[in-house]
């Protein structure tokens, strides 16, 4: 099974031989971490890689690490991943909606919670018409 690491360095049309050679670290280390969690490498290793995919060595790190998604959502606080709803009842309602979007799978971040505030403050006068259209005004 082809690991990421190594579909990069195909993509990047470059070799493991290429990159030992330009960082003085062994091939045989190299062969040996793309078998590896890259949380078990060496910093060496992680920047003959970066280097090597010219990119910066917490960029291929953040890249290859997989951090589990965990929706955060401060009833208290009044925060959806980290973003303050400072009126309580548009709390609730950003609140109800993420978390039925979130059960039919969506991931939000907090730029789309931030997105989905801005939007409730400030309604796009082109769909609160249709809206209101459809379901009358309040």
């Amino acid at each position: 099974m082809e690991t990421t690491i190594t579909k990069l360095i195909k993509n990047k049309n470059i070799s493991i031989s290429q990159i030992a050679r330009n960082s003085n670290v062994p091939k045989s280390t190299l062969i040996s971490a793309t078998k590896r969690p890259v949380e078990t490498w060496t910093v060496k290793t992680l920047i003959a890689f970066a280097e090597g995919l010219e990119m910066k060595g917490a960029q291929l790190f953040e890249m290859l690490v997989k951090t589990p998604y965990k929706l955060k959502i401060n009833d208290e606080a009044q925060t959806i991943q980290g973003v303050y709803i400072p009126d309580k009842r548009m709390f609730k309602l950003i609140r109800f909606t993420v978390l039925s979007n979130h059960m039919e799978g969506w991931e939000p971040t907090k730029l789309d919670i931030e997105n989905l505030v801005e939007h409730a403050y400030n309604p796009n006068p082109k769909y609160l018409k249709e809206y209101q259209e459809l379901f009358g005004k309040k």
